[in-house]
C-alpha cells in the first residue's frame, strides 16, 4: 500500500467509526448518511471531462463525456452507497477518471434509494436507464456496464432482467466490490467489520433496503441468481475488504453457469480505494485495469483485438 492510500485509509475510519462500530440501536439513517457524505473526495473533481445533466424520465442523470470519447460507444455506471447512501457527487471522480482511461462516454444515474424507495425501486431503475440507451440507438455491442458497492448489486440484477425480458445484453461489465447477498449468510475471512464496513452496518442497510422475504432473491442479491448467459464481468475488489469473499463466490457462480469472469484482488486495498483515484495510485491503476478489460471486449465485437489471451496481475 503507498503513503497516499494509507492517508485516505485512516482519514476514512476516522470518518466513518461513528456507524461501522456502532450498535444496531444506535444506528440510524441520519448517522449513516452524513457520515458517508463526509467521505465523498473533497469537491467531487472531474478530469478533462464536460458534465451535462439532464433528466432521464423522472430519474436525475448525467453524461460525463471525455474529450476524445468513441462516439459509438458508452458506459453505464451505478455508484455506491450500500443502497441508502449516494448521490450523482458520490463517484464522479473515478467515473471521470475512468471515462478517458476508456475514451468512452459515461451515463450515470440516480437511482432511487431506501428507506424511501425499497427494494426493486433501483433495479426498475437500472433496467431503465438500460433500455433508454437501446432506445437512443445504442446497440447491445456498444454498451458496457459498470457499478460500484451497492451499484454492483444493481448492475447484476439489471443484468438479470435484461436477459429474461429477452433484451441484448452489453458486451461487457465491471464490478467494483460488489455487494450481491443481502443476507450476509458466508461468514467473511476479513472478520466483523474492515474498519469502513461492518456486518452490523450492512445488516442495517439490508433491512431498509429490502423485506425479509425479498433478502435472499435473485434480484436483491444476484449471489443467488441463475447466472448464466451473462457478459463477461471483470470484478475487482479490495484484500482487506469484508465484500472480499463474496466476490470471489461471484466470479466462481458466474463460471459454474458457463459464463466467463474475472475476479482481481487489489493488495491491502480498502472497501471504496477507486473513489479516490486522484489521489490514490493504487484507484487509478484499478480503474486503467477496468478499462483495458473493457476495451478488449468493445474491441473484439469491432474486430480490431489482435490477441483473445487474458492476463490480470495480481497486485
Amino acid at each position: 500500500m503507498t503513503d497516499d492510500a494509507h492517508l485516505i485509509e485512516e482519514r476514512l475510519h476516522n470518518k466513518l467509526q461513528c456507524v461501522y462500530n456502532s450498535t444496531p440501536e444506535k444506528l440510524s439513517l441520519e448517522s449513516c448518511r452524513t457520515a458517508f457524505e463526509e467521505t465523498i473526495p473533497f469537491d467531487s473533481r472531474t478530469y478533462q471531462v464536460t458534465v451535462e445533466p439532464f433528466q432521464l424520465g423522472t430519474l436525475a442523470a448525467e453524461w460525463i463525456i471525455p474529450a476524445d470519447a468513441i462516439a459509438v460507444r458508452v458506459l453505464l455506471y451505478f455508484h455506491s452507497g450500500i443502497y441508502i447512501n449516494g448521490s450523482l457527487e458520490t463517484d464522479r471522480t473515478a467515473i471521470s477518471m475512468l471515462a478517458n482511461a476508456c475514451r468512452t462516454k459515461v451515463l450515470q444515474i440516480a437511482y432511487r434509494l431506501a428507506p424511501e424507495c425499497m427494494f426493486p425501486a433501483p433495479v426498475e431503475d437500472g433496467l431503465t436507464a438500460y433500455t433508454w440507451l437501446l432506445q437512443q440507438g445504442y446497440t447491445a455491442e456498444q454498451i458496457a456496464l459498470v457499478g460500484a458497492a451497492a451499484g454492483g448489486g444493481i448492475l447484476l440484477a439489471t443484468l438479470l432482467r435484461a436477459r429474461d425480458q429477452g433484451l441484448p445484453l452489453p458486451v461487457v461489465a465491471a464490478c467494483i466490490s460488489p455487494w450481491v447477498d443481502l443476507t450476509l449468510a458466508n461468514p467473511p475471512s476479513q472478520g466483523q467489520s474492515d474498519g469502513i464496513l461492518s456486518r452490523v452496518l450492512l445488516e442495517y442497510a439490508a433491512k431498509l433496503y429490502a423485506h425479509p422475504e425479498d433478502a435472499a432473491t435473485p434480484l436483491a442479491s444476484p449471489l443467488y441468481a441463475d447466472l448464466h448467459g451473462l457478459p463477461p464481468i471483470i470484478v475487482v475488489v479490495g484484500e482487506h475488504e469484508f465484500l472480499l469473499d463474496d466476490a470471489f463466490r461471484l466470479r466462481d457462480r458466474i463460471r459454474a453457469a458457463g459464463g466467463r469472469a474475472q475476479c482481481v484482488p487489489w493488495g491491502n486495498m480498502f472497501h471504496g480505494w477507486t473513489a479516490f483515484a486522484d489521489m490514490v495510485p493504487e484507484g487509478r491503476l484499478a480503474l486503467e485495469q477496468i478499462a483495458a478489460y473493457v476495451e478488449k471486449y468493445f474491441a473484439l465485437v469491432a474486430g480490431t483485438w489482435p490477441d483473445e489471451t487474458e492476463t490480470y496481475r495480481r497486485v
